[in-house]
């Protein structure tokens, strides 16, 4: 069996990347990574490899433990319609959805649904296998995303993209106590490891040639134990840009499997702070603006899902 890594995974650590693709325990998949199973790039490799883009991994030995390619088992989920009219359609994502396929050939994705909805959006767009869709949100991620249903609603939301004039407005709860609202303008680009991370500048300048320029603004909304709860904002879109940008500034996002802890405690300068998990990245999109071909702003909402808003009264109350 062989999958080859997305720019959407790079930094995913390889049990977790296979964990995703078969039916079977984590420390199963462990143990076929140890016992020199599963090679990256034609050579065996360690349970806590960080995966880059464009790495080949292939399972040599499908016979020592019982798993199986789980494409199949992954249970259908479907977006919520917030709004609908003959050139936009604004959709709310739940968690665990994919936006569109991969190389990996994944079925049941946002994309796909789009095209069962309206047939119409095959023909919208530059790329067939993400038509009519302008922006992404990670899989793990829920909330509004907003498809071009025609080419001009395409190019007209292109164009707002591109002049940073779509508002994306994000829930998250972090650890650590955030005593101010702030700005994140760290440029953000790929380790060696090929993850994606937010790096210091020398001055005005870059730290390196290849990282690109991103602005993250956060409002605090709420402290909650040693947990805070903000709406962030972001002016750029990079991958990962929120739960990089968050990380590097020591308050990385609960249930954030690539940035989040490692460990049971986090240690934030003097404090130690309980590692803990609700479940999912505890990151939501919450409102999105842009102007319809009217030119009239129109801003959408999503509700934080009952998951999210369960958490955090359990928080509360404990």
């Amino acid at each position: 069996m062989n999958w080859t890594a997305e720019e959407s995974q790079a930094g995913m650590r390889l049990d977790k990347f296979l964990t995703e693709r078969l039916r079977g325990s984590r420390s199963q998949i462990k143990k076929q990574i140890k016992a020199g199973s599963v090679l990256v790039n034609g050579k065996a490799s360690s349970v806590h490899f960080f995966l880059k883009s464009g790495d080949v991994v292939t399972l040599t030995d499908t016979t020592a433990t019982p798993i199986v390619q789980a494409a199949a088992v992954r249970p259908l989920l479907t977006p919520a319609v917030i709004f609908e009219d003959a050139n936009f359609i604004v959709l709310d994502k739940p968690a665990g959805m994919l936006v569109h396929t991969t190389e990996q050939g994944e079925v049941d994705t946002l994309a796909d649904w789009l095209k069962i909805h309206c047939p119409e959006i095959e023909s919208v767009g530059e790329h067939k296998y993400r038509a009519g869709i302008l922006h992404r949100l990670d899989r793990e991620v829920s909330g509004v995303l907003v498809a071009a249903k025609t080419n001009q609603a395409f190019l007209h939301l292109k164009q707002q993209f591109k002049e940073r004039e779509i508002k994306k407005e994000y829930t998250a709860l972090v650890y650590g106590k955030v005593e101010r609202n702030g700005e994140i303008t760290l440029p953000i680009g790929r380790s060696k490891d090929g993850k994606f991370v937010a790096h210091p500048r020398r001055g005005r300048e870059k730290f390196l040639v290849n990282d690109r320029v991103a602005i993250t603004r956060y409002q605090v909304v709420k402290l909650i134990r040693d947990y805070s709860l903000l709406h962030v904002q972001i002016l750029t879109g990079r991958t990962h840009q929120i739960r990089a940008h968050l990380a590097a500034v020591g308050h990385p996002i609960l249930g954030d499997q690539l940035y989040g802890p490692k460990k049971t405690i986090f240690h934030l300068l003097r404090r130690r702070v309980k590692v803990v998990d609700p479940g999912r990245i505890f990151l939501h999109s919450s409102n999105l603006s842009f102007r319809n071909l009217d030119g009239e702003w129109a801003t959408y909402a999503a509700p934080l899902p009952k998951s999210l808003t369960d958490y955090l009264n359990a928080l509360r109350v404990n």
